[in-house]
Formats: C-alpha cells, structure tokens, sequence
C-alpha cells in the first residue's frame, strides 16, 4: 500500500515538473502499453529527464534501473531510493564492481515475477548523437531470464521514444511515442538451445522497435535539412504563423529521413541539389532571424492586429503580478543559471542541470524570502510572500512567454511587410526547395512502386 502511494505521489511530481519545463507534452501510443509484467526500453538523450516522462505522462510506476554512481551525489541518492530505483554497475566507471549486477538482475526478475514494469533505457549512457546508439544486452538478458523461470508468462517488451523539439531549451515541447510491445517468447525458446545467440538477436529486435519510435540521422546538418523539409510539405498559406504538433512532424520527418538514404544511394546529385536548396533558404532564414513557419503565413493586417491587441491586453494584466514575480523569483533563476553553464557544452546534460538544482534551489529561496518578509513586516506577510511567490512566478513566466512572441511575430511582420525585396528573396528561395522536394518525393514513390530501371534490375 505504502509502495503504490509512493509511486502515485512521484508520478504526480514528474507531470509538474515536465508540465513547468516543457511548454507542451504529447503522448502517442499510450493504448499501446499491455497489462501485466513488461519492460520498457526508451532512447536515452535526455539525461535524467528522460526516466520522467516513464513514471509521469505514460503513469507506469516502473522500477527504474540507474548507474551506481548516481547514488554518491547527496540528495539525489535519496530520491533514487525512495522512487525504487536499481543501482546498475557498469565497467566504465571507475571503482565499480560490475559482478554486483547479478543483485541487481535478481531484483529485477522479482519485479517481473510479480507482475511489475521495469524501465531501462539500453543504450547505457545519455548522449548527443544524432541517432540511437548500440544496444547494451541488459534488457535481453533480464526478458530472457525472466522468461526461463518456471511459470514466466505474459512478459512484454514495450519500446519508447522520446522526442524532443529542443531538449535544452526551457518551455520548448517533447513527445513520448509508445511503439508496438515484443513478445520475448521466440528468443526465450531460443536461449534453452544457445544463450549467448538469443540474447543478441532480442537485442536487435529491440534496437529494430526503438528505431521505429526515435528519430534517426545520419548527422545533425541532415537534422535540420530534414527539419526544413518538413516545415515546406505543409502548403497552406495561413494568414498568421502556425505551429503544428510535434506527433506530425515527428511522423514527417521519420519519412523523410528513412527515404532519404536510399535517394542518396540512387539520385545522388537531385539529393544534393535539394540539399544546396535548403541551404542557400536555411542561411536566409538564419539572416533574417525568420522561421519557415513566418514566411508562409499572409500576414493579413485584420488578423495581425487582432492578435498583437489580444496578446497586449493579456500583458498588461498580467503586469503588476508578473513584476512581483520576477522580483522574487531573479535570485533562484539566476543561481540555476549558473548552475547550468557547467553543461553548457553537453546539450543532453542541460535539461537536467535546469530542472533538478531548481526543485531544491527554488523552494529554498521562497521560504528564505519568506521568513526576511516575515521578520520585517510580520508573520502573516511572511506567509504570504512565501505562497505566492510559486504562483507569481508562474504568472511571470507566461508574461515572458507573450512578451517574446509579440515582440517576434511583431519584427517578422514589420520586416516581411516592409521590406519587399527580402520577402520576395525568401519567396523565391522558398520555392525552390518545394520543387526540389517534389522531385524527390516523386522518385521515392518511383522507388516504392517498384517502376525504376534500377529496381527493376
């Protein structure tokens, strides 16, 4: 009883806290997730920020497995005890015994045994590579154990993918992508034969399903060549900017990026030609400090003002509330700034650098604000700073956020109005990579069909 309360409550704390980082969190498949014993196996790009979208938005009070050296930072060792988390001990770090995971393994089939979720992310470290990293066996080795024991049933393996649209930015979006759960059985079966055999052909049914639900690119300028890809297959004119959600765009550019290799293989120099499309709009876009999404709309004059009044209004309201608490709350950001700077070159370390010191550092400084108000002009001021000072906050964040956009949908309109020959310039571009899309897309669905000479051969 004491167990499911605990997983609840840290359940409810991760929606918060990813609800407070990420402007938005989407979530596609979750009917996908079985009942029963499974393990869930995720990329890992995030940090620590990635076992919170397992325990929060997918609500699975899953047993986490976590590199031993996590529990020599105070605190966190704690927390990590108190979530149920199994300490993992790997060979590359230093001073580790790696013969303890036989303990860990042990606690892990007993998790399953009794019906619960396990939650391992395979690919052993957190990085920055623009596509999944080699498979560890630990998840193999677990399901096939798992399986071997007397009785074992129902035992399924349940890939996630997490996506981000900009990991390190605060308030940017994410989206959890639950794939189709495997049935471990055949490799079980096939490990009673040859042990070492099943284990790596489980592995790579699992790095087969991760792909499936990750993003995957040959490197990160293909990234953002795919990115503007993506942005140009939506033809519509809007009369204002519009974003579109992370699951279409996901779906968009995992299409793409899979027909791209082969096109590279078969149609080398219009892939190339794409490509140098793309660059010569990306550096204009880059310029002008314009979006793709900017340079379609219309920017018709009724809707734009419409909008800039609306978000004007809610600014000024919002005013005297926000200056309040951005006064209380410029001390905290500030200390978890600096914080974050330590990781400045490590984009999948950022996240988790911003978000974890502020659950300490944010409370700490509200009830220290508290207490000096307390002190100088009573106690009942004292508790009032203290409560509101997390709403305030909240109040000032969104002020920020529509003091930003106005400002940018502002400068984007005054200059794609007003100065005719960029607008024109980024039209003409614009152009160009929508037909340069085209072709490809029409050799791929050439390539699909089956009618090319070189398929035919």
């Amino acid at each position: 009883m004491l167990r499911r309360r605990l997983d609840a409550l840290i359940g409810a704390a991760c929606r918060l806290a990813l609800a407070i980082f990420f402007r938005r969190v989407e979530v596609v498949g979750r009917d996908r997730i079985p009942a029963g014993p499974k393990i869930v196996v995720g990329n890992h790009v995030n940090g620590l920020i990635d076992p919170l979208f397992v325990l929060g938005p997918l609500r699975l009070p899953a047993r986490m497995l976590g590199k031993s050296t996590l529990w020599k930072i105070p605190v966190l060792a704690q927390l990590l005890d108190l979530a149920g988390v199994i300490p993992v001990y790997r060979r590359i770090d230093a001073g580790e015994d790696p013969a303890r995971n036989l303990e860990a393994f042990a606690r892990c089939r007993e998790e399953l045994a009794a019906g619960g979720t396990l939650a391992i992310f395979p690919e052993g470290i957190s990085h920055d590579a623009p596509q999944l990293q080699p498979l560890r066996t630990g998840a193999a080795r677990i399901a096939i154990e798992t399986g071997l024991e007397p009785g074992a049933t129902g035992l399924a393996i349940v890939p996630v993918g997490l996506v981000f649209e900009a990991r390190e930015r605060f308030r940017s979006r994410a989206l959890v992508v639950v794939g189709e759960p495997l049935d471990p059985s055949p490799e079980v079966a096939a490990a009673r034969v040859d042990g070492v055999a099943a284990v790596r052909a489980l592995t790579a049914r699992i790095s087969g399903a991760l792909a499936g639900v990750t993003l995957n690119y040959a490197s990160w300028e293909e990234a953002r060549w795919i990115e503007i890809g993506v942005d140009l297959f939506d033809r519509d004119r809007p009369d204002l900017p519009r974003g579109r959600r992370l699951e279409a765009e996901f779906l968009a550019r995992r299409a793409l990026a899979r027909g791209l290799g082969e096109l590279k293989e078969r149609h080398p120099e219009e892939v190339a030609g794409a490509i140098r499309a793309v660059r010569a709009y990306d550096r204009l876009l880059s310029a002008c400090g314009l979006t793709a999404a900017q340079v379609a709309a219309r920017w018709r004059l009724g809707p734009a003002l419409a909008l800039a009044a609306r978000t004007l209004l809610r600014i000024l309201v919002a005013a005297p509330v926000a200056l309040y608490g951005i006064l209380l709350n410029l001390v905290p950001y500030h200390l978890v700034a600096a914080i974050a700077v330590r990781v400045r070159d490590e984009p999948n370390q950022q996240a988790t650098y911003k978000l974890f010191p502020s659950l300490i550092v944010y409370p700490a400084l509200w009830l220290a604000e508290g207490l000096a108000a307390g002190a100088w002009l009573g106690a009942s001021a004292g508790a009032a700073v203290a409560l509101s000072a997390p709403f305030a906050g909240y109040v000032a964040l969104r002020f920020e956020e529509r003091r930003e956009a106005l400002w940018r949908e502002t400068r984007a309109f005054l200059l794609l109005r007003g100065r005719r020959g960029v607008a024109a310039e980024l039209a003409r571009r614009r152009a160009a990579v929508e037909r340069a899309i085209d072709g490809l897309v029409a050799r791929w669905r050439t390539l699909q069909s089956g009618d090319s000479p070189t398929s035919r051969s």
